[in-house]
């Protein structure tokens, strides 16, 4: 009878612990939701102070974030939650609670603290010139923390990434899911920036003064990366120290007799060795690398000076420069403004100038106005980041490093002006638009591209489709009411007021051409590759008002999922779609 009464007294009391443990757990597992539940808003308090120009509020937010953060740790670290995590079922929600609170609290702690203590000092002031020199010290000063801050972000999203959710609720599934996306969005961001801050400097001339050739192109003439050079200068930078140099035309460089250095089989095989002969045609390939060494050759060979890099920029691109400089009143009397620039240098330069040396002249001193307008700091500091960044985000704005080190840190962003890159879940897709009229068509052009991919075969590999459609805006009578340096007057084998244009469509590394067709029949064109990437290459004909529509079937055999998206030629007047379903018509089985 006594062992029956200290059994059941044993039970009572187990069960007393069992029913303390889990109120215990729920108690703590509540209180621990409510402080995570707070971590989002003070983050988005964080990013709007930031934002708004007020680092005393985002400090604020911040500290309360890491706080909070530490507060869900503390409560979902206790022996007897640890102890519960063994228990099946209840335990992989309990451990999955308390890794998501770690993963916050090195977040809060060591990403979004140092990364607010840098805002607080470096804004976007910082990066504007004054007379000339940028204040590299701040700069530099931030580098470390930032480096620190990408590297708990990097290690929070591992620890996000081995979180077990197989066995948990959906409601903490969903949450781990939320929280990894933010992880990886808050990277891309904290990537570009510490980049952005290591970068600058060394092209400023933190180390050593540096050249670079500035190369403006012109979309009027399409070419690969955006358009023919209209001119080139000199960019001399030393200490933070910014000024402008020899600038040049087209028409100071000789065709060289012989290819400056020797291409690519591949690229030689689609463009031809006139890329590396004529400074015209450095970036009829899509690759910027590769047209940026072939510049720096000829500018070398032509004037003596190695360059450390080039960066190319068209007018789009000083449109959106001049919207933060404001307008510029030019040597020659015109007024440079947002409004105007596009209109301005593409189009109504011909027909004030017939000269093409004069019209490569005036194109040069409105690059140099507005160059000179923001080394002086005569712009508004966060316009003119917003403007580099749009113009970035466009292609509009491209740089190339001589330096290995630098253009690694290049080569994943938009500037690169690199091929499309894929991963086992996205392809990458290229349209890219050469002008072989032989003149200033383009700015009547008009480029809509749609891409598609569906699964449509047993193995899962999806296949994509491209769709160019491509139109001819120029008045009826453009054979004779533009001037003949528009239309080429026919001096290359393109009838007045036709735009021919050679289009090249760069499918994902491994994927296989499947056909390019036109109205459902087979359309010309020459099939080839170029860096691993399968390629159809073709040329479209187009009379003022008459448009053309041609597609391009490629079957993507490094992805199983049908996301895909297309990177195209920044023209003066283009634009992406993505369309729902592909077809799976012409499907290589």
């Amino acid at each position: 009878m006594a062992r029956n009464r200290f059994l059941v007294a044993t039970l009572v009391a187990l069960g007393v612990i069992l029913v303390a443990s889990a109120a215990w757990i729920g108690i703590r597992g509540s209180l621990a939701k409510a402080e995570l539940d707070h971590a989002a808003p003070l983050a988005n308090a964080v990013q709007h102070g930031i934002a708004a120009g007020k680092p005393a509020e985002a400090l604020t937010a911040s500290r309360e974030l890491s706080a909070r953060a530490r507060n869900a740790v503390d409560l979902t670290g206790d022996p007897i939650w640890l102890a519960a995590e063994a228990v099946p079922w209840v335990g992989d929600n309990l451990a999955a609670v308390r890794q998501a609170s770690e993963a916050t609290r090195v977040v809060a702690e060591r990403v979004v603290a140092p990364l607010t203590r840098v805002a607080s000092v470096l804004d976007e002031s910082s990066f504007r010139p004054s007379k000339g020199v940028v204040d590299l010290k701040p700069i530099t000063a931030a580098q470390g923390d930032l480096t620190h801050a990408q590297q708990a972000l990097n290690g929070a999203r591992k620890q996000v990434a081995a979180i077990r959710t197989s066995g948990t609720i959906g409601q903490i599934s969903a949450a781990i899911t939320r929280l990894g996306s933010a992880l990886d969005k808050a990277a891309v961001t904290v990537d570009s920036v510490r980049n952005g801050v290591l970068l600058l400097p060394l092209m400023l001339g933190s180390e050593a003064p540096r050249n670079y050739l500035l190369l403006i192109q012109n979309p009027a003439e399409l070419r690969a990366s955006g358009g023919i050079a209209g001119a080139l200068a000199l960019i001399h930078t030393d200490h933070g120290r910014i000024s402008l140099g020899t600038q040049a035309s087209t028409t100071s460089f000789p065709q060289f007799k012989t290819p400056v250095q020797t291409l690519p089989a591949e690229s030689q095989g689609l463009y031809g060795t006139i890329a590396a002969q004529y400074i015209q045609n450095v970036n009829l390939t899509p690759r910027f690398d590769l047209t940026g060494s072939l510049a720096r050759e000829m500018w070398r060979q032509r004037f003596g000076t190695t360059v450390d890099g080039v960066v190319a920029v068209d007018p789009v691109a000083l449109g959106y420069l001049l919207g933060a400089t404001g307008p510029i009143q030019l040597s020659s009397g015109e007024e440079l403004n947002a409004g105007n620039a596009v209109q301005l240098l593409v189009s109504e330069t011909y027909k004030r100038y017939p000269d093409p040396a004069a019209q490569d002249a005036f194109f040069a001193r409105a690059a140099a106005a507005v160059f000179e307008r923001i080394a002086e700091g005569r712009a508004n500091a966060a316009s003119l980041l917003r403007a580099f960044a749009k113009a970035g985000d466009e292609r509009r704005i491209l740089i190339w490093s001589a330096r290995d080190a630098e253009q690694a840190i290049l080569t994943p962003t938009t500037l690169a002006g690199g091929l499309p890159t894929s991963t086992p879940a996205r392809a990458g897709m290229g349209v890219y638009l050469n002008d072989a009229t032989g003149a200033k068509m383009d700015y009547y052009l008009h480029v809509t591209v749609s891409v598609a991919s569906s699964i449509c075969r047993i193995d899962g590999h999806p296949n994509a489709r491209v769709t160019i459609t491509l139109k001819n805006t120029a008045p009826a009578d453009a054979a004779t009411s533009l001037p003949a340096y528009v239309t080429g007057a026919g001096d290359f084998g393109v009838a007045p007021g036709t735009i021919r244009t050679r289009v090249s469509v760069y499918g994902p590394v491994g994927s296989l051409l499947v056909a390019t067709t036109s109205n459902g029949a087979d359309f010309p064109a020459l099939s080839a590759t170029d860096g691993g990437h399968a390629v159809s290459q073709f040329a479209v004909d187009l009379a003022p008002g008459k448009s053309s529509q041609v597609s391009v079937d490629m079957l993507n055999m490094g992805q199983f999922t049908a996301d895909v998206y297309a990177v195209v030629t920044p023209a003066l007047n283009s634009r992406v779609v993505k369309d729902l379903v592909a077809p799976c018509s012409g499907t290589l089985n």
